[in-house]
């Protein structure tokens, strides 16, 4: 068995996050999970991977938005939930969240319902801190960055927690949907060859995320983009191309200035991507 990364694709028209990570001893590990809607796949997916009654060693949540979390609640809420031995996170208070985040209350909705999650599953749920390590087979984990409840503007993308996979000589950074305040800050506190990988996950499904420093410093050679049609064309139903609200269009042209080569997006399809990839 290989040590592969599974990238899932969404199961509605909402953008999500959702990944695999299987090891070479078929040891389970799942970034995020999407939505309550993508819950069905990510189950199945991870049924067919790891048996009827699979184990997952380790569940990693960047931050508590209902398009990362909510498909783990959904898939718990369910009779004979699956085993997962350990949930990592690292949410800020949901009074900080209620105060500052645009949305107020609504935004801070997910943090109080995985709050209520916590409090029943007490021995699983732990907390992120920086400079953590897991190691699963040959897959390793690093802690990179965790917030704190210092950066008030877009308050709960700012919380997402950084990592690094490293995997088969190999590394992917994940960055959740990081905004450019959290962005700016893990450049000033994370040296800066921590934060350089093969591949990278887009902030943000790939817009409004993290400034083009932080992919300079990144310097992947592969892009890992959440991106739904829509949202990759900056274009509502019926409207022309690039005419939306959202910054993806721009966000492909500073990788296309760095000169990445290699992108995987979910508009196209779900990806399994054997480790080490080929991407020169």
């Amino acid at each position: 068995m290989q040590t592969t990364l599974y990238m899932l694709q969404e199961q509605s028209h909402t953008q999500m996050m959702s990944y695999v990570l299987q090891s070479m001893e078929g040891k389970l590990v799942v970034i995020d999970g999407g939505t309550a809607k993508d819950a069905g796949h990510l189950l199945d997916t991870l049924i067919r991977l790891g048996g009827p009654e699979p184990t997952v060693d380790l569940w990693l949540l960047t931050h508590p938005h209902s398009d990362h979390v909510n498909a783990l609640l959904e898939i718990f809420s369910r009779p004979n939930p699956l085993k997962v031995k350990k949930i990592y996170s690292k949410f800020l208070s949901y009074e900080f969240y209620e105060k500052y985040d645009e949305t107020g209350a609504r935004g801070a909705r997910v943090t109080s319902a995985f709050n209520e999650f916590k409090e029943s599953h007490r021995e699983i749920c732990l907390p992120f801190e920086t400079g953590q390590k897991f190691t699963v087979d040959s897959i390793e984990i690093k802690v990179l960055y965790v917030p704190d409840e210092s950066i008030t503007e877009n308050t709960i993308n700012n919380s997402s927690v950084v990592f690094r996979v490293d995997a088969e000589g190999q590394r992917i950074l994940f960055i959740g949907d990081l905004g450019e305040e959290a962005g700016d800050r893990v450049l000033a506190l994370v040296p800066h060859g921590e934060l350089r990988a093969d591949f990278v996950q887009m902030a943000h499904h790939g817009q409004s995320g993290v400034k083009k420093s932080f992919y300079e410093v990144v310097s992947p050679k592969a892009c890992l983009w959440n991106t739904p049609q829509w949202l990759w064309d900056n274009q509502r139903r019926g409207e022309p191309y690039n005419s939306g609200p959202w910054k993806t269009v721009e966000v492909q042209g500073w990788m296309k200035e760095l000169g990445v080569r290699h992108h995987f997006i979910t508009k196209d399809r779900e990806y399994v991507l054997p480790l080490p990839y080929p991407v020169g």
